[in-house]
């Protein structure tokens, strides 16, 4: 299987990065082929609304890391996106990861992707409350599944931003619904 690990926090030894370092160690250990792109690593600029790739059913004309990146998205299998809670909301580096998914459609508003590849997207929070991450997982259902892809989507409530603890704790779950999901 090949598997694209998305971590959209800022911070690269925060739960989100726990997170992905984790799954790529069990997904490398399982043979899978599988990488990480950590968001804030990469050149990238928002979506410039210019309609390039749909009027010419081409991917994002906008040259940086992230438009190099593109074509090869539609290769993968399954997508594990995760995402700290900013103020109710995904990153900025994440949302301007998904603006740039403009291009997975065609002309028609087809999707760009075969048919069976999957999202999977982990929304860490402080606070323990998880219907405070509701609205973004109820969200993303809504936009992958625009794209055709199927979707699950997991809330990891109690990551203290001083410590990983509980991303250690839940890791388990994580793994256990990865596989029923994947």
């Amino acid at each position: 299987m090949k598997v694209l690990i998305v971590n959209g926090s800022p911070r690269l030894k925060g739960n989100s990065a726990e997170i992905a370092e984790n799954l790529l160690k069990k997904y490398h250990e399982k043979g899978d082929n599988a990488k990480i792109v950590h968001l804030n690593c990469i050149s990238m600029k928002g979506c410039q609304g210019c309609l390039s790739c749909r009027k010419n059913d081409s991917f994002c004309v906008v040259r940086d890391e992230l438009g190099g990146m593109l074509p090869e998205f539609l290769e993968y299998d399954l997508f594990i996106i995760i995402s700290p809670n900013y103020y109710g909301l995904v990153t900025g580096q994440m949302k301007i990861f998904l603006d740039r998914w403009y291009c997975f459609k065609t002309s028609d508003r087809r999707t760009k992707f075969n048919e069976g590849k999957k999202v999977f997207f982990i929304f860490t929070q402080g606070s323990p409350n998880r219907d405070h991450g509701k609205s973004v997982i109820d969200w993303g259902k809504y936009f992958f599944e625009g794209f055709g892809l199927k979707y699950y989507g997991y809330i990891l409530p109690n990551c203290n931003v001083d410590n990983t603890d509980m991303v250690r704790v839940k890791l388990p779950d994580i793994y256990m619904n990865l596989n029923m999901f994947a």
